[in-house]
């Protein structure tokens, strides 16, 4: 509509001025050189207008005339940029059929567009392929200057230099990771998995801080990635200064009051106090979160004590919680390890058999052992123990470690927060014998964190 209107303003002026100078054309004189010229006012701006339109068109032709060298020049590096584009796609689809021979032929085909991202992307994959490790570091430090293969570049570099050992090198590169809400999660996650390697404290802070600003990671694993840290460092202060253990458990204990090694760690602080201080938050612990791993460590703690008071303590701890088989299997280790086979029994008995696990029928054949010497009925059990679920442990979710404590980073793999209290099926256990080969490959966090630096 508003074209419409401007059209018909422009052409009632352009009549409008038409039919004035046509009713009122005037005369011009003009002398020139002893020539006397006389025109109207229309035919001067008729001329003008002609004249103008002519320089205009004269200006254009000589334009094209003068960009045909050019053009032709622009034409020929398209061609050529388009053929050896076609080249490196070929290549790269020999690279991945294994025909490494072709796919560095048509590399050397494609040498017009070395150090394009495409081309570097290409040689990479060949020279890493080769083993070429020199030429291949060369190749992606090339591609952080590219931002279509920046990232890349980044993860391949920093899991080249993590593979080697060289943590602080690999630190260096995640660093030049664009801080954005479009970068991946795993920049961020390992990130924050390499500087807890270097016990980088500040930069362990900032991560998660990164990580809270520019990931989808929930509040809730935030929280849970904190107390696992805040218990490492109090691990790691361990007895050089108590003030800080304490405030580092504490912080610890606030993301994550149900985590049964920070409960363990604060608990042995208070015993070195005094023991009844300890006993008291072992038990209001207990209430809410009981863990196998706490009541093996109450027995630790009161070993040296009359064997009967060991096992009133413990049956005092498991009726302040409800949950019947964690009570009554701790009672039965304590049992059997002290001799008292019927409260053993009895509290075996207590969990449903379809809830059974491998420790409760070895439980049993103990049991039948040493109580009444029964060798047959004690191979029972021992029997039916192989085709039983396997116990709660911790295990590492990346190569399947079993360790017998918490540990935040893997002893086998390297693996940061991998170590997750778990039950693993046959399987699992089964992979144990396989060495990881990847070290860090992409995931998702839980998760993400779950498996480690694994992406």
């Amino acid at each position: 509509m508003y074209k419409v209107i401007s059209l018909f303003i422009i052409l009632s002026i352009t009549g409008f001025i038409t039919i004035w100078i046509k009713n009122d054309p005037g005369l011009i004189v003009i002398e020139w050189q002893g020539w006397l010229v006389e025109t109207s006012f229309a035919i001067i701006v008729c001329a003008t207008i002609l004249l103008f339109i002519s320089i205009i068109i004269i200006y254009c032709l000589l334009k094209k005339i003068f960009s045909i060298p050019r053009a032709i020049q622009n034409n020929y590096k398209i061609n050529k940029t388009d053929k050896a584009n076609k080249t490196i796609i070929s290549a790269l689809s020999a690279k991945n059929m294994g025909e490494i021979e072709l796919a560095e032929k048509l590399s050397q085909k494609a040498k017009y567009l070395n150090n394009s991202p495409l081309k570097l992307l290409l040689d990479s994959e060949i020279n890493n392929y080769n083993n070429n490790e020199e030429i291949y570091i060369k190749d992606l430090g090339k591609m952080l200057s590219h931002p279509e293969t920046m990232l890349l570049g980044i993860k391949k570099l920093s899991n080249f230099y993590f593979q080697k050992g060289e943590i602080q090198k690999a630190i260096t590169i995640i660093n030049k990771t664009p801080k954005t809400k479009n970068t991946p999660n795993w920049f961020y996650i390992t990130s924050l998995k390499l500087n807890i390697l270097e016990r980088n404290w500040d930069d362990i802070i900032k991560s998660i801080r990164n990580m809270e600003k520019y990931t989808n990671v929930s509040k809730a694993d935030i929280k849970l990635i904190k107390s696992r840290i805040y218990l490492f460092q109090a691990l790691e202060y361990k007895k050089k200064n108590n003030t800080i253990d304490f405030r580092y458990i504490n912080e610890s204990l606030k993301f994550d009051p149900s985590f049964a090694p920070s409960i363990i760690f604060k608990a042995k602080l208070l015993f070195e106090q005094n023991n009844t201080l300890g006993f008291n938050y072992i038990k209001k612990s207990w209430k809410k979160f009981a863990h196998p791993d706490i009541a093996n460590f109450l027995t630790e703690i009161y070993e040296k004590k009359p064997k009967n008071e060991l096992l009133k303590i413990i049956k005092s701890l498991t009726k302040l919680n409800k949950n019947i088989f964690i009570n009554n299997i701790t009672l039965a280790r304590v049992a059997i390890s002290i001799g008292s086979w019927h409260v053993a029994r009895q509290s075996l008995k207590i969990i449903p058999e379809n809830e059974w696990t491998k420790d409760i029928y070895i439980m049993m054949a103990d049991l039948e052992k040493k109580e009444h010497g029964n060798i047959s009925k004690s191979n029972y059990w021992i029997k039916k123990s192989e085709n039983a679920n396997l116990d709660f442990v911790w295990g590492c979710t990346s190569c399947t470690h079993i360790s017998t404590n918490w540990s935040l980073i893997c002893p086998k793999c390297n693996n940061v927060d991998t170590i997750k209290w778990q039950q693993f099926t046959k399987s699992n256990i089964n992979m144990n014998k396989l060495n990881s080969i990847e070290i860090i490959k992409p995931k998702g966090i839980i998760e993400e964190l779950d498996i480690g630096i694994d992406r």
